[in-house]
């Protein structure tokens, strides 16, 4: 089997990132597995094989000949193309069904352990335009969708042209220009326009990676659910008149749209894509406020929150359900963040102890607190991958309750150990990565035992999902 060849194929499943898996079933390679960009199960489709690996191939659908009656018409003009949606094709009850079965799935066959409850899965109350913050990378080259092609001049793709948008899937050096993200709000999406035109009219050099010069990097536009609106800048340092220029119109925009509180500005001259920081207020104050649980939150620049905002609520709600919290407990929320789960759970205990690894998120916690007079918590800027940080712990009081948000990469398993040493009665995970969830699970299973698992949808037309699990001591 050729890279370019075209292969009839009938889809059986779809795997844990999304992806269709198919089976070749004649001719050279019979029974190889295939992984498929844009099938369904069950339906028979002709795909173009795009690369061969030793064990398995990887295709895209060219034509559907056969549908799942799941297929929907996607309503954005960049699915199949950008990077930031893989199953607008899929109708949403379906989405969600999936995304039960691929939690269940990675406990089951990944952590080798059985829930004694598996709770259906927690659906968002929409579907598009829920995203709280979305980063739009800044590109000298414009990615061209193959649907314009035909009707484009060849000197027109040939002219580099600026992108504000979302990289291609599989890919980090092109972008798509998004005039309108189908993820985001009508107000997000009128500001995304308003930048972009400034971009034009300014004639700023966007990022170019392979030269690693330009001064635009990304937009960041931020959203709470109390209508107030963030914009975040992050550029190289300016070399001239046209990039003050930019800012200074940038500036403009917290008049022109009335919701935008905050407009700052970071500089980041390093390779890597994510700034460091500090940022500078160009606009307004340097936070937006969000409110959950009954409890005013700011969200700075760097702040990590929650992306669904009309989901926010219910995802709060399921955590402190699943921790059981009684009035005398000491809860340990590790990897806090700003305090979203830390700050409800001490108005339930006795004492609450928020960890985190970023120096700005754990400001932000403790201004959190202060500012909804919660005197009952305390905050320390720790990395829990790092041994001094298990120190720290050590001179703590053991919990009742241990709750972990930690990144898609999971938790260092040194800290697995460290939790079957102090041994808290009850361990709520929540992960938006369940194989990694799974895997840490299975590394506490000789000390604990899983109760429940419940999943939910934090990202609608993809194939990420939520899950929190519930761990009690054995």
């Amino acid at each position: 089997m050729k890279t370019g060849e075209i292969v009839e194929l009938r889809v059986e499943s779809l795997g844990f990132e999304g992806i269709a898996i198919a089976r070749l079933h004649s001719g050279d390679g019979d029974g190889l597995v295939v992984q498929l960009r844009g099938g369904l199960p069950s339906e028979r489709v002709l795909a173009r094989i795009r690369r061969r690996k030793r064990t398995y191939l990887e295709a895209d659908v060219v034509e559907v000949l056969e549908p799942s009656p799941h297929r929907r018409t996607p309503p954005c003009p960049y699915a199949g193309e950008c990077g930031g949606c893989t199953w607008q094709h899929l109708a949403y009850a379906e989405q969600l069904r999936w995304k039960e079965q691929h939690v269940r799935d990675a406990f089951e066959r990944i952590g080798h352990c059985i829930a004694q409850e598996y709770r259906p899965i927690i659906p968002s109350p929409v579907e598009f335009g829920y995203r709280g913050k979305m980063e739009f990378s800044c590109s000298t080259r414009r990615w061209i969708p193959a649907k314009q092609w035909e009707s484009m001049e060849p000197v027109a793709m040939e002219r580099k042209q600026p992108a504000v948008g979302l990289h291609i899937r599989g890919r980090h050096d092109a972008v798509l220009d998004i005039e309108r993200c189908l993820l985001l709000d009508d107000r997000s999406n009128a500001l995304l326009a308003a930048v972009r035109e400034l971009v034009i009219a300014c004639r700023v050099r966007c990022d170019d990676q392979r030269q690693r010069s330009g001064f635009l990097r990304n937009v960041i536009i931020r959203c709470s659910g109390l209508g107030e609106m963030m914009l975040v800048l992050v550029t190289r340092s300016p070399s001239d008149q046209s990039d003050q220029l930019f800012l200074e119109r940038c500036v403009e925009l917290g008049s022109r749209f009335p919701d935008v509180q905050s407009i700052v500005w970071g500089i980041n001259d390093t390779l890597s894509p994510i700034p460091a920081g500090p940022f500078t207020v160009l606009y307004g104050r340097d936070h937006i406020r969000e409110r959950v649980a009954g409890i005013e939150f700011r969200i700075s620049a760097q702040s990590f929150f929650q992306a669904n905002v009309p989901n926010l609520e219910r995802f709060v709600t399921a955590v402190l359900d699943a921790a059981s919290i009684e009035p005398s407990d000491v809860v340990w929320d590790l990897y806090a963040g700003t305090g979203t789960l830390t700050l409800p759970f001490a108005r339930q205990c006795a004492h609450a102890i928020g960890i985190e690894s970023n120096t700005a998120a754990t400001c932000d916690a403790q201004a959190n607190a202060e500012r909804n007079g919660i005197t009952n918590v305390t905050f320390i800027t720790a990395d829990l991958h790092d041994r001094a940080a298990w120190d720290c712990l050590d001179g703590l009081s053991t919990p009742q309750v241990v709750v972990l948000d930690p990144p898609r990469a999971g938790m260092h398993p040194r800290l697995t150990e460290y939790l079957c040493r102090r041994l808290p009665q009850r361990i709520v995970y929540v992960s938006c990565n369940p194989t990694t969830q799974a895997r840490d699970v299975a590394m506490l299973s000789h000390a604990y035992r899983v109760v429940a698992v419940q999943p939910i949808d934090m990202f609608p037309q993809t194939y990420h999902v939520e899950s929190i699990a519930v761990l009690e001591r054995c």
